[in-house]
């Protein structure tokens, strides 16, 4: 078929073509991943193996759902995302200190975790 040889299961009589196998081998999967969580790009890592991006995010999600625990959070925290802060700072500047000196506390690389910290004013 399609200048293939073609075979024949003797158990169960099912017709098949001997081809190779699909997909990149393990031991790129491999290296996509230790490239990745040695602090290179994951376009970077692309474009060295020679695969899209987006490939290398699927190999990363399948190692990640394979053998990394999920971080729990430890202590108590308030989650608001970037959108939320901006329409709070913009309705409410003078409670909550748009203007004044601030810092971004990096909790963890690996999970993504900050925190924005500015003082008080004395009257709150």
């Amino acid at each position: 078929m399609r200048s293939k040889q073609r075979y024949l299961c003797k158990a169960c009589g099912l017709n098949f073509t001997d081809t190779p196998a699909r997909g990149k081998p393990l031991a790129m999967k491999a290296t996509a991943v230790l490239l990745y969580v040695s602090g290179l790009s994951m376009n970077r890592t692309a474009k060295l193996l020679g695969v899209s991006t987006p490939t290398i995010q699927a190999w990363l999600e399948q190692f990640a759902a394979a053998y990394a625990q999920k971080p729990e959070p430890e202590g108590r925290a308030v989650v608001i995302e970037l959108d939320e802060m901006w329409h709070y700072v913009k309705k409410s500047p003078s409670r909550s200190g748009s203007g004044r000196l601030g810092i971004v506390l990096h909790g963890s690389w690996w999970t993504g975790n900050a925190a924005f910290v500015t003082r008080l004013p004395a009257s709150a």
